[in-house]
């Protein structure tokens, strides 16, 4: 199954220069499956949303995905 996966206000190498990329799982997977897939499970500043809703870490395991869906990741950031 094919997610998009978008960066917000983060970088990936293996993005390049790109904001977002299609990712393909297998069916079943999870955020987490993702995010592994990604090398960004263990980074304890990143945040996920799956198609505009938060996803807590601790629900990462068991939050499944569908295709099509979008993965939205950002670390926070503040500001005045």
């Amino acid at each position: 199954m094919r997610v998009k996966v978008e960066l917000i206000a983060i970088e990936l190498p293996q993005f390049g220069s790109a904001k977002s990329r299609d990712l393909d799982l297998e069916a079943g997977a999870k955020v987490a499956d993702a995010l592994s897939g990604l090398g960004v499970d263990g980074d304890p500043a990143i945040l996920a949303m799956v198609n505009g809703e938060a996803v807590p870490r601790d629900q990462w395991p068991e939050t499944p995905l569908s295709p099509d869906d979008t993965i939205s990741l950002f670390r926070p950031f503040k500001g005045g």
